[in-house]
C-alpha cells in the first residue's frame, strides 16, 4: 500500500480535489439564468417564489395616497417660497423680516417633507425589514425616488439663484444672499447623490433580480421621474 506521504498518494489526492472542484462549479453553473441567480442568493426557486406570498408588514403612518398628497402639499409650496425669498432678497436684503419669514417658511416645509419621506424609508430599511417582503421593498424604493423628487428641484432652484446672486455680489453687498442658496444647493445635491447610490440604484437592481421592474430607467428614477 502506498504511504499517504508518497508522491503517488499526493497525486491521487490532488486529482480527487480537482474532480470535486469541477463538480461544484458544474452544479453552480447548471440550470436556467434565473436558477443561477437564486442559487447565488442562497435560496431555491421555490423559496424565491414564496416571496410573493409574504404578507405586507403594517407600518405607522398615513395611507399611500393621503401620504403622497400631504407630501406635495409641503413640497410644492416650499419651492414657491424659495423662489419668492430669492426675489425679495435684492430689494429688502436678507436681514429684513420679509426675507427671514419667507426663507423660514421654505425651510420648515422642505424639512417637513424630507422628514416625512425619510421616516417612511427608515421603517422599511434593509436592517429592519423582512427581505422576502417585496411590498416593503417596493415602497422603500418609491419613497427613495420621492425623496430625490424633492431634493433635485430644490437644488436646481438654489443653483440658479446662487449663480445670479454671486455674479451681482459686489452690487448687492449681501454675503448671506448667495451663501444661503449655495448651502441649500450643496446639502440637497449631496443628499441626492447619497440617496441615488445607497438606496435607489441598489434597491432597483435587487428588485430586478426578483423579477420586479418598479423603474425601467434607474437614471430617471434618480432624477425623481417615474419610468
Amino acid at each position: 500500500m502506498a504511504d499517504s506521504s508518497s508522491p503517488i498518494a499526493g497525486t491521487v489526492q490532488a486529482a480527487q480535489n480537482d474532480t470535486y472542484s469541477n463538480d461544484v462549479e458544474r452544479r453552480a453553473n447548471a440550470g436556467t439564468p434565473m436558477q443561477r441567480i437564486f442559487a447565488s442568493q442562497g435560496e431555491t426557486e421555490q423559496q424565491h417564489a414564496a416571496h410573493a406570498c409574504t404578507k405586507p408588514t403594517p407600518h405607522w403612518g398615513l395611507e399611500h395616497g393621503n401620504e403622497d398628497f400631504l407630501f406635495y402639499c409641503m413640497a410644492v409650496p416650499s419651492w414657491i417660497l424659495m423662489i419668492v425669498a430669492a426675489a425679495l432678497a435684492p430689494y429688502y436684503r436678507t436681514s429684513s423680516p420679509e426675507f427671514i419669514g419667507t426663507m423660514s417658511a421654505f425651510l420648515a416645509l422642505h424639512w417637513a417633507a424630507w422628514l416625512q419621506t425619510a421616516v417612511g424609508m427608515l421603517q422599511r430599511a434593509s436592517w429592519v425589514r423582512d427581505e422576502s417582503d417585496l411590498e416593503d421593498r417596493r415602497t422603500f424604493l418609491r419613497l427613495a425616488v420621492r425623496l430625490n423628487r424633492l431634493m433635485m428641484p430644490t437644488a436646481g432652484i438654489a443653483l440658479a439663484v446662487f449663480i445670479q446672486a454671486y455674479a451681482r455680489r459686489h452690487n448687492l453687498s449681501d454675503l448671506a444672499y448667495w451663501l444661503l442658496f449655495l448651502l441649500t444647493f450643496i446639502w440637497n445635491m449631496v443628499f441626492s447623490v447619497m440617496n441615488a447610490y445607497n438606496n435607489i440604484t441598489w434597491e432597483n437592481d435587487r428588485l430586478r433580480e426578483e423579477g420586479e421592474h418598479a423603474y425601467e430607467s434607474t437614471f430617471l428614477a434618480i432624477l425623481g421621474i417615474p419610468s
